[in-house]
This record gives structure tokens, C-alpha cells and sequence, in this order.
């Protein structure tokens, strides 16, 4: 084996313990994970509510002036 091939091999390695070691981690901490990572996280709901309202505003403005 050459030296690049046990480094990617390495750096493989090591990222997927990382992702398993997270997920162990938040599990333990109780911290949600998956799909409900998103609303516990107070400055991407933020965001994804902001997104909303702006999308809810835009269809609001027709142009015709009947929802006014």
C-alpha cells in the first residue's frame, strides 16, 4: 500500500467514527436528532419562520387588490 492510500483510508475512518461518535453523543444528551434538529435549534427556526411569512406575504400580492 502506498502512503495516499492509508491516509484516505485513515481519513474514512475517522469520519465516520465522527458522525457515529455525534449521533451516540446527542442520543445520550437527549438532544434531538434527525428532522426535529431543526426546530430545537432557536436561530434556524428563526429563519425557517422568517421564510414562511415571507412566502405567505408574496401570495397575499395577488396584484388585484381583493386580500387588501
Amino acid at each position: 500500500m502506498q502512503a495516499i492510500e492509508i491516509i484516505v483510508i485513515i481519513a474514512s475512518v475517522l469520519i465516520v467514527t465522527a458522525v457515529i461518535a455525534r449521533y451516540i453523543y446527542k442520543r445520550v444528551k437527549g438532544i434531538p436528532t434527525g428532522e426535529c434538529e431543526t426546530c430545537s435549534n432557536k436561530k434556524k427556526t428563526e429563519k425557517m419562520f422568517a421564510n414562511i411569512r415571507k412566502e405567505l406575504d408574496e401570495e397575499l400580492k395577488c396584484g388585484c387588490n381583493c386580500h387588501n
